[in-house]
C-alpha cells in the first residue's frame, strides 16, 4: 500500500473511508422534491437483508378487525410501524423519515398499488442497478489483470 494512499485517507485523527453511500432525491411525478434518502445500495449484506424482509412481507398477517375502531386504528398503526421498521432495517437507514413522512405505508396510490410497495420496488431497482454497475466495474478491472492468461 502506498504512503500516498494512506495519507489521503487520514486527516488528523480522522480516518476517511468510502462507505459506498449515495444520496437519492425523492420526487413526485411532477418533479417536485419531497425529500432525500441516503443509503449504501451496493452493500453486499443488503442482499441477505432483502431476502429476509421479503420473507417477512410474504408471511405478514394484518391484524383482524375487532369492531373496536380505536383498537383497529392501533392495530393498523402497529402494522405500518412493523413494515417501516423492516424497510429501515433493509436499507440500514431511517426510511420512516425519508419515505413515510411523505405518505403512510398503506396509502393506496392511483395505480392501486400501496405506497409501501412503490417504495420497496424503487429501492429494489436501485439495489439491482448499483450492484450491476459495480459488478461490471469489478469485471473490467479484473479483466485488465487476467486478460494475459486468456491467450
Amino acid at each position: 500500500m502506498s504512503n500516498k494512499l494512506v495519507k489521503s485517507n487520514v486527516q488528523g485523527n480522522n480516518i476517511i473511508i468510502d462507505d459506498g453511500a449515495k444520496t437519492y432525491n425523492i420526487k413526485n411525478k411532477r418533479g417536485q422534491m419531497l425529500g432525500k434518502f441516503t443509503f449504501r445500495p451496493s452493500d453486499t449484506n443488503i442482499i441477505d437483508r432483502y431476502e429476509e424482509v421479503a420473507k417477512f412481507y410474504e408471511s405478514y398477517q394484518m391484524p383482524e378487525k375487532t369492531g373496536d375502531s380505536e383498537k383497529d386504528v392501533e392495530n393498523i398503526r402497529k402494522a405500518e410501524n412493523d413494515i417501516v421498521e423492516k424497510i429501515s432495517y433493509l436499507v440500514d437507514a431511517d426510511a420512516k423519515e425519508s419515505f413515510f413522512g411523505i405518505l403512510g405505508a398503506f396509502t393506496v396510490l392511483e395505480s392501486g398499488e400501496l405506497f409501501v410497495e412503490n417504495v420497496l420496488s424503487s429501492i429494489a431497482t436501485v439495489i439491482e442497478r448499483e450492484m450491476n454497475v459495480r459488478t461490471q466495474k469489478v469485471k473490467k478491472r479484473m479483466n485488465k489483470y487476467v486478460a494475459k492468461y486468456h491467450n
